[in-house]
């Protein structure tokens, strides 16, 4: 025996019980698959299995999983996926490997089936063959990739996957010109910082495409961004998205004031899905000049105010209230493109990556 009998661990929200199982020697992959089978008919019958993807999660300890595992869910049950979580805690002397087993239903079906591989010390090296065994055949291979944007494990994720999701705002701002790098060469990677400055993207697109205003978009000639107390990449990207439109663009960008870190940590604790803070290195301002008009965009709690002055038919405010920060929100939307690049994103991040020189 290379493993042994089956542990129900808890109740998962939505799940079955979680099935776990650990290894002595290697994964077997025959006893991944029928423990997976027996999480199916614990709930009842078996019943249909919808999947539209496999999403491989990638952390490198166990906080780092569990920080997450909400915004896996949430996002693995809107697109119905088999979800593989892998951990590898190489930081640990001791080799040990665990395979966790559940699946979430909705109306009858199975549209999640969650299976994680925890090894430790040595037994890291198992995990890819594990990983790759698992995979359901001829669907798409989207990794949420936890740690840094570098190393042989990302680059053997961006030769195998179809989609790479990272969270460049989770990072100093100086990894986007490693990323830059990756897009430049062809890999498929998504940004959940991309994610988070589309509502400023869609107010500024919006204001620039009122009958009265559109005169100005072929003027626009300096653009600056203001971050809350340290520049970050959501910054850094609003600026690479706009010199990737607009050539010759003059862009600054500086950070001032501070984070809401205390107003969320309250808004959380109320289990009300409220609007994300102002996080440190996330967007205050963004402003952008052409002459005569100047076109000013700064967050007033849960709205993104639009003012331009300066236009000859005077001066234009306008509101937008921002969505509320649900689990799996950002992730979500990055999942609407499971496989390939995002062109816009491509030459945003590179542009972004040159600002840091």
């Amino acid at each position: 025996m290379n493993s042994g009998e089956p542990i129900g661990v808890g109740q998962a929200p939505g799940a079955a019980d979680e099935l776990q199982i650990k290894f002595d020697k290697g994964i077997d992959l025959q006893k991944i698959t029928q423990l997976l089978q027996q999480a199916r008919e614990r709930g009842g019958s078996a019943g249909e299995t919808v999947s539209t993807l496999n999403l491989v999660a990638i952390y490198f300890n166990n906080a780092q999983y569990e920080k997450s595992r909400d915004t896996l869910e949430a996002a693995g049950i809107l697109h119905p996926c088999r979800l593989l979580v892998l951990i590898a805690d190489d930081a640990q002397q001791q080799e040990s490997l665990t395979a966790r087993v559940s699946v979430v239903r909705q109306a009858g079906a199975v549209n999640l089936e969650r299976i994680v591989l925890t090894a430790t010390g040595r037994a890291v090296r198992h995990l890819e063959s594990a990983m790759m065994g698992l995979l359901l055949a001829e669907l798409p291979m989207v990794v949420v990739w936890g740690g840094r944007p570098q190393g042989d494990l990302l680059q053997r994720a961006v030769e195998s996957a179809d989609r790479i999701i990272i969270d460049s705002g989770a990072r100093p701002p100086t990894y986007l010109a490693e990323t830059a790098g990756y897009l430049a060469r062809g890999a498929p990677i998504g940004d959940l910082a991309w994610a988070r400055i589309f509502p400023w993207q869609g107010i500024a697109a919006e204001v620039l495409d009122l009958p009265n205003l559109r005169e100005h978009r072929g003027n626009i000639s300096k653009a600056r961004v203001v971050c809350a107390g340290a520049v970050g990449a959501e910054g850094l990207l609003l600026l690479g998205w706009m010199q990737s439109r607009i050539k010759r663009l003059e862009v600054n960008i500086r950070a001032e004031g501070e984070p809401e870190d205390e107003e969320h940590t309250a808004n959380r604790a109320s289990g009300v899905a409220r609007v994300a803070p102002v996080s440190v290195g996330h967007v205050k301002l963004l402003e952008f000049e052409a002459a005569p008009a100047t076109f000013t965009f700064r967050r007033e709690r849960s709205i993104l105010v639009a003012e331009v002055k300066g236009d000859d038919d005077g001066e234009v405010v306008h509101r937008t209230r921002l969505p509320p920060e649900t689990p799996g929100r950002l992730l979500a939307l990055e999942l609407k493109l499971l496989s390939g690049q995002d062109d816009l994103y491509s030459a945003s991040a590179q542009a972004a990556s040159k600002l840091l020189k």
